[in-house]
């Protein structure tokens, strides 16, 4: 026989959703919604979906979003549904997950390693008991019968020491067929070591610049010992993208539209552009993001001076003379700032001497 897993985790509902304002954050908890509804229609056809870990972005989770999840939930009644906690809700005293039942489908793990055991399979999980649980949970885990197809529902950290430390040596001992993972919020491929396959699935969707790109879920197939189909799920509402825009050489807003349009992935979804390079140009931010249209839009610009400050302020001259003065108060700002100051004085200056030549 095979068994059809959808695996999910660190969906994060509730969550602050960082550098959005308070109409955007509440825009953004329901598109979280929907894509979990989606996530929800995948497992139609699936023996189990799978969450593992970070359901919740904390302890404190809304009565709505607790609604919304028990419905969605009996939307498959046929469909086993697994849950551990995470880092972020893990199963505390005043855990949600002791207060809430979330249907006859849902087994949510303790926080001691146990087995759901059923004819076809044997499923494997514990759930975090604090928020930086640091026990090994598979360093001497073992399943009991090989001959069962065993799946494991670990939220654990490979190689780290610290949010369930987990060695790639304790993996090829368990003798697990499949092991979801969650915690890291970037999806890796399905790996194998031994005769046990594992994977990240990553996070659904982005909630901040350090969760770029395309987000989802796993689709697998398996039987005992082999892995039949494993397929990326895209089921993300919009991305986060934090792309450098190299400037060097280029003067005039136009060909910095004109640049940024090249890793412009279209208005649905949300950006951090930094502008780096070499560029004497004062560049006013806030004009670029009026002439390109986002979800959410910053613009920065980490350019330096296409001059040589130390050479400049060498020079006699009224440049130079500015150029010795910034030197002179370069420890009281950011590189930033004195980059940006350096940029506006000196186009000053020469804005000044040019109108004199007229």
């Amino acid at each position: 026989m095979s068994l059809k897993i959808i695996h999910c985790a660190d969906v994060h509902f509730d969550s602050a959703m960082s550098g959005l304002d308070a109409k955007k954050v509440n825009i953004r908890r329901d598109e979280m919604k929907r894509t979990f509804a989606r996530i929800i229609d995948l497992s139609q056809n699936a023996d189990m979906l799978i969450i593992a870990g970070d359901l919740f972005d904390g302890k404190h989770v809304s009565k709505s979003t607790l609604d919304f999840l028990k419905g969605e939930f009996s939307k498959i009644p046929d469909t086993k549904v697994y849950i551990i906690g995470g880092n972020h809700d893990f199963l505390g005293a005043d855990s949600v997950y002791r207060a809430f039942e979330f249907g006859s489908n849902v087994h949510v793990f303790g926080t001691e390693t146990e087995c759901v055991e059923t004819p076809e399979y044997d499923i494997w999980g514990a759930s975090f008991k604090s928020a930086n649980d640091e026990r090994e949970m598979l360093s001497s885990f073992m399943v009991k019968n090989a001959d069962k197809i065993n799946i494991g529902i670990f939220h654990a950290n490979i190689g780290g020491n610290d949010y369930n430390p987990l060695k790639v040596a304790d993996i090829e001992k368990s003798g697990l067929d499949y092991l979801a993972l969650g915690h890291i919020h970037k999806a890796t491929e399905i790996k194998q070591v031994g005769t046990t396959h594992y994977a990240y699935c990553g996070c659904p969707e982005g909630r901040g610049y350090d969760e770029t790109g395309e987000k989802g879920v796993y689709a697998i197939e398996l039987t005992k010992g082999n892995i039949l189909r494993a397929d990326f799920v895209p089921v993300c509402e919009r991305m986060y993208f934090d792309e450098e825009i190299d400037v060097t050489d280029i003067f005039g807003y136009d060909e910095i539209v004109d640049k940024i349009n090249e890793k412009y992935k279209g208005e649905k979804h949300i950006y951090r552009f930094t502008l780096t390079g070499k560029n004497n140009m004062a560049i006013d931010t806030d004009v670029l993001c009026e002439r390109i249209d986002a979800f959410s839009l910053v613009v920065r610009d980490n350019t330096k001076p296409a001059v040589d400050i130390e050479k400049l302020s060498e020079e006699f001259s009224l440049k130079g003379l500015f150029a010795r003065y910034a030197l002179a108060d370069k420890g009281n700002m950011s590189e930033e700032e004195f980059n940006e100051a350096l940029k506006v004085g000196l186009n000053y200056i020469e804005k000044e001497e040019n109108n004199e030549n007229r």
